[in-house]
Protein backbone atom coordinates (compact mmCIF):
# COMPACT_ATOMS: atom_id res chain seq x y z
CA UNK A 1 0.00 0.00 0.00
CA UNK A 2 1.45 3.61 -1.04
CA UNK A 3 -0.21 6.34 0.69
CA UNK A 4 0.89 10.11 -1.21
CA UNK A 5 -0.14 13.68 0.90
CA UNK A 6 -0.52 16.33 -1.73
CA UNK A 7 -0.81 19.97 -1.04
CA UNK A 8 -2.81 22.00 -3.66
CA UNK A 9 -4.70 19.27 -5.33
CA UNK A 10 -7.91 21.87 -7.00
CA UNK A 11 -5.84 22.04 -10.40
CA UNK A 12 -2.71 22.60 -12.33
CA UNK A 13 0.58 19.99 -11.19
CA UNK A 14 -1.35 19.03 -7.65
CA UNK A 15 -4.56 17.65 -9.36
CA UNK A 16 -2.58 15.95 -11.81
CA UNK A 17 -0.33 14.14 -9.30
CA UNK A 18 -3.49 13.11 -7.42
CA UNK A 19 -4.91 11.53 -10.88
CA UNK A 20 -1.79 9.80 -11.60
CA UNK A 21 -1.84 8.32 -8.12
CA UNK A 22 -5.36 7.61 -7.85
CA UNK A 23 -5.55 5.41 -10.96
CA UNK A 24 -2.97 3.66 -10.00
CA UNK A 25 -5.12 2.34 -6.79
CA UNK A 26 -2.95 4.17 -4.40
CA UNK A 27 -4.46 6.22 -0.88
CA UNK A 28 -4.32 10.11 -1.48
CA UNK A 29 -4.72 12.62 0.79
CA UNK A 30 -5.35 16.25 -0.67
CA UNK A 31 -5.04 19.86 0.85
CA UNK A 32 -6.56 22.35 -0.67
CA UNK A 33 -8.34 25.41 -0.74
CA UNK A 34 -11.36 24.30 -2.53
CA UNK A 35 -12.90 20.60 -3.68
CA UNK A 36 -12.33 18.39 -6.84
CA UNK A 37 -14.95 16.74 -8.01
CA UNK A 38 -13.12 15.04 -10.92
CA UNK A 39 -10.54 13.04 -8.44
CA UNK A 40 -13.52 12.39 -6.08
CA UNK A 41 -15.24 10.89 -9.23
CA UNK A 42 -12.21 9.07 -10.39
CA UNK A 43 -11.13 7.49 -7.15
CA UNK A 44 -15.03 5.76 -7.24
CA UNK A 45 -14.69 4.98 -10.13
CA UNK A 46 -11.09 3.03 -9.41
CA UNK A 47 -12.37 2.41 -6.04
CA UNK A 48 -9.04 3.91 -4.68
CA UNK A 49 -8.91 6.30 -1.57
CA UNK A 50 -8.72 9.83 -1.92
CA UNK A 51 -9.47 12.25 1.18
CA UNK A 52 -9.89 15.83 0.16
CA UNK A 53 -9.21 18.31 3.09
CA UNK A 54 -9.93 21.53 2.77
CA UNK A 55 -7.53 24.00 4.37
CA UNK A 56 -5.50 27.29 3.77
CA UNK A 57 -2.17 26.90 4.22
CA UNK A 58 -1.41 30.86 4.37
CA UNK A 59 -2.44 29.80 8.21
CA UNK A 60 0.32 28.34 8.89
CA UNK A 61 -0.26 28.43 12.94
CA UNK A 62 -3.33 26.22 12.11
CA UNK A 63 -1.13 23.29 9.69
CA UNK A 64 -0.37 20.91 13.43
CA UNK A 65 -3.90 20.55 13.39
CA UNK A 66 -4.18 19.90 9.90
CA UNK A 67 -1.33 17.02 9.41
CA UNK A 68 -3.23 16.03 12.74
CA UNK A 69 -6.66 15.81 10.39
CA UNK A 70 -4.52 13.98 7.88
CA UNK A 71 -2.86 11.03 9.63
CA UNK A 72 -6.72 10.72 11.22
CA UNK A 73 -7.57 9.25 7.45
CA UNK A 74 -4.66 6.56 6.86
CA UNK A 75 -2.61 3.97 8.77
CA UNK A 76 1.10 3.49 9.14
CA UNK A 77 0.88 0.03 9.34
CA UNK A 78 1.12 -1.48 5.87
CA UNK A 79 2.34 0.79 4.32
CA UNK A 80 5.34 0.61 1.63
CA UNK A 81 5.87 4.02 0.63
CA UNK A 82 4.17 7.14 2.29
CA UNK A 83 5.26 10.69 0.98
CA UNK A 84 4.82 14.25 1.20
CA UNK A 85 4.75 16.24 -2.14
CA UNK A 86 4.31 19.81 -1.16
CA UNK A 87 3.25 21.34 -4.46
CA UNK A 88 0.72 24.51 -3.26
CA UNK A 89 2.24 27.61 -4.12
CA UNK A 90 1.43 31.10 -5.54
CA UNK A 91 3.98 33.53 -7.37
CA UNK A 92 2.24 37.10 -6.78
CA UNK A 93 3.19 39.43 -5.57
CA UNK A 94 4.43 40.85 -9.36
CA UNK A 95 6.24 43.85 -8.49
CA UNK A 96 9.39 45.51 -7.46
CA UNK A 97 10.09 44.36 -3.72
CA UNK A 98 9.89 48.20 -3.02
CA UNK A 99 5.87 48.11 -4.09
CA UNK A 100 4.77 44.89 -2.91
CA UNK A 101 2.52 45.41 -0.10
CA UNK A 102 3.30 43.51 3.39
CA UNK A 103 0.20 41.37 3.00
CA UNK A 104 0.96 40.13 -0.06
CA UNK A 105 4.84 39.33 0.76
CA UNK A 106 3.91 37.53 3.89
CA UNK A 107 1.28 35.36 1.99
CA UNK A 108 4.05 34.66 -0.66
CA UNK A 109 6.58 33.30 1.70
CA UNK A 110 3.50 31.68 4.35
CA UNK A 111 2.41 29.29 1.44
CA UNK A 112 6.11 28.69 -0.80
CA UNK A 113 8.06 28.26 2.12
CA UNK A 114 6.57 28.39 5.34
CA UNK A 115 3.57 25.91 5.15
CA UNK A 116 6.38 23.26 3.27
CA UNK A 117 8.76 23.88 6.11
CA UNK A 118 5.94 23.00 8.89
CA UNK A 119 3.98 20.60 6.77
CA UNK A 120 7.20 18.90 6.42
CA UNK A 121 8.40 19.13 10.26
CA UNK A 122 5.07 17.18 11.06
CA UNK A 123 5.20 14.56 8.60
CA UNK A 124 8.39 13.83 10.05
CA UNK A 125 6.88 13.65 13.88
CA UNK A 126 4.15 11.66 13.21
CA UNK A 127 6.18 9.03 10.92
CA UNK A 128 9.12 8.85 12.93
CA UNK A 129 9.25 4.45 13.72
CA UNK A 130 7.28 3.72 10.71
CA UNK A 131 9.23 1.18 8.80
CA UNK A 132 7.83 2.18 5.34
CA UNK A 133 9.79 3.70 2.53
CA UNK A 134 8.93 7.87 3.68
CA UNK A 135 10.22 10.75 1.19
CA UNK A 136 9.24 14.12 0.66
CA UNK A 137 9.41 15.87 -2.49
CA UNK A 138 9.32 19.59 -2.65
CA UNK A 139 7.79 21.67 -5.74
CA UNK A 140 10.48 24.29 -6.25
CA UNK A 141 10.87 26.66 -9.39
CA UNK A 142 13.92 27.71 -11.83
CA UNK A 143 13.53 30.84 -10.22
CA UNK A 144 15.31 29.12 -6.99
CA UNK A 145 18.69 29.51 -8.73
CA UNK A 146 17.91 32.63 -11.12
CA UNK A 147 16.56 36.28 -10.35
CA UNK A 148 13.87 37.49 -11.94
CA UNK A 149 13.27 41.04 -11.92
CA UNK A 150 9.31 41.39 -10.03
CA UNK A 151 9.76 38.13 -8.48
CA UNK A 152 11.61 38.60 -5.65
CA UNK A 153 9.56 36.60 -3.30
CA UNK A 154 8.73 34.00 -5.34
CA UNK A 155 12.45 33.58 -6.12
CA UNK A 156 13.27 34.06 -2.79
CA UNK A 157 10.81 31.75 -0.83
CA UNK A 158 11.67 28.72 -3.49
CA UNK A 159 15.31 29.71 -2.19
CA UNK A 160 14.68 28.86 1.02
CA UNK A 161 12.59 26.08 -0.17
CA UNK A 162 15.96 24.40 -1.82
CA UNK A 163 18.14 25.04 1.21
CA UNK A 164 15.59 23.68 3.69
CA UNK A 165 15.44 20.59 1.35
CA UNK A 166 19.32 20.52 1.85
CA UNK A 167 19.27 20.66 5.87
CA UNK A 168 16.15 18.03 6.48
CA UNK A 169 18.41 15.87 3.73
CA UNK A 170 21.29 15.80 6.19
CA UNK A 171 19.57 15.81 9.11
CA UNK A 172 17.84 12.82 7.75
CA UNK A 173 20.65 11.03 6.53
CA UNK A 174 22.42 8.62 8.77
CA UNK A 175 19.21 8.18 10.72
CA UNK A 176 18.05 4.35 10.48
CA UNK A 177 14.92 4.71 8.09
CA UNK A 178 15.27 8.27 7.49
CA UNK A 179 12.88 10.78 5.34
CA UNK A 180 14.24 11.07 2.04
CA UNK A 181 13.71 14.68 0.62
CA UNK A 182 14.33 16.67 -2.94
CA UNK A 183 13.25 19.57 -4.08
CA UNK A 184 12.90 19.65 -8.28
CA UNK A 185 12.12 22.39 -10.45
CA UNK A 186 9.30 20.98 -12.26
CA UNK A 187 10.20 23.23 -15.72
CA UNK A 188 7.77 25.62 -17.19
CA UNK A 189 4.01 23.89 -17.28
CA UNK A 190 0.86 25.85 -18.42
CA UNK A 191 -1.05 26.12 -15.58
CA UNK A 192 -3.23 29.38 -13.92
CA UNK A 193 -0.05 30.32 -13.01
CA UNK A 194 0.97 30.66 -16.24
CA UNK A 195 -1.91 32.25 -17.41
CA UNK A 196 -1.85 34.81 -14.95
CA UNK A 197 2.03 35.79 -15.78
CA UNK A 198 0.73 36.02 -19.32
CA UNK A 199 -1.92 38.49 -18.60
CA UNK A 200 -0.24 41.10 -16.62
CA UNK A 201 -0.26 44.28 -17.04
CA UNK A 202 2.17 45.17 -19.68
CA UNK A 203 5.40 46.00 -18.09
CA UNK A 204 4.63 44.78 -14.81
CA UNK A 205 7.28 41.82 -15.30
CA UNK A 206 9.60 42.37 -17.80
CA UNK A 207 10.15 38.35 -18.57
CA UNK A 208 6.56 38.39 -19.88
CA UNK A 209 7.20 37.99 -23.40
CA UNK A 210 9.57 35.04 -23.07
CA UNK A 211 6.53 33.25 -21.26
CA UNK A 212 4.08 34.42 -23.91
CA UNK A 213 6.56 33.02 -26.37
CA UNK A 214 6.44 29.48 -24.88
CA UNK A 215 2.62 29.32 -25.00
CA UNK A 216 2.71 30.72 -28.51
CA UNK A 217 5.41 27.69 -28.95
CA UNK A 218 3.91 25.14 -27.51
CA UNK A 219 6.79 24.82 -25.36
CA UNK A 220 4.92 24.48 -22.17
CA UNK A 221 4.80 21.04 -20.44
CA UNK A 222 1.08 20.11 -19.67
CA UNK A 223 0.35 19.36 -15.99
CA UNK A 224 0.44 15.66 -17.18
CA UNK A 225 3.71 15.08 -18.43
CA UNK A 226 5.09 17.65 -15.49
CA UNK A 227 3.43 14.83 -13.05
CA UNK A 228 4.32 11.80 -15.37
CA UNK A 229 8.31 12.65 -14.62
CA UNK A 230 7.78 13.53 -11.28
CA UNK A 231 6.06 10.21 -10.27
CA UNK A 232 9.33 8.46 -11.89
CA UNK A 233 11.72 10.75 -10.08
CA UNK A 234 9.48 9.64 -6.71
CA UNK A 235 9.49 6.13 -7.61
CA UNK A 236 13.39 6.15 -8.23
CA UNK A 237 15.35 3.85 -5.88
CA UNK A 238 17.97 6.51 -6.33
CA UNK A 239 15.14 9.13 -4.89
CA UNK A 240 17.02 11.02 -2.52
CA UNK A 241 20.61 11.10 -3.52
CA UNK A 242 20.29 14.63 -4.86
CA UNK A 243 18.71 17.09 -2.69
CA UNK A 244 18.23 19.64 -5.60
CA UNK A 245 17.07 18.43 -8.98
CA UNK A 246 15.77 19.76 -11.92
CA UNK A 247 12.77 17.34 -14.04
CA UNK A 248 14.83 19.27 -17.00
CA UNK A 249 17.83 17.19 -16.59
CA UNK A 250 16.01 14.11 -16.02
Amino acid sequence: MKTYIITGTSKGLGEALALQFIRHGHTVVGISRTENTMLQQTAKKTNSEFHEILADLTNTDKIPSVMEHVFSKISLSGQSDISLINNAGIVHPVAPSESASASDISRNVSLNLMAPMILTSEFIKRTEGCQSAKKIMNISSGAARKPYIGWSSYCSSKAGLDHFTRCVAAEQKDKQNGVKCVSIAPGVIDTGMQEDIRNLEKGKFPEQDRFIQLKEEGKLYTPGYAAEKLVQVLESEHFGSEAIMDIRDI
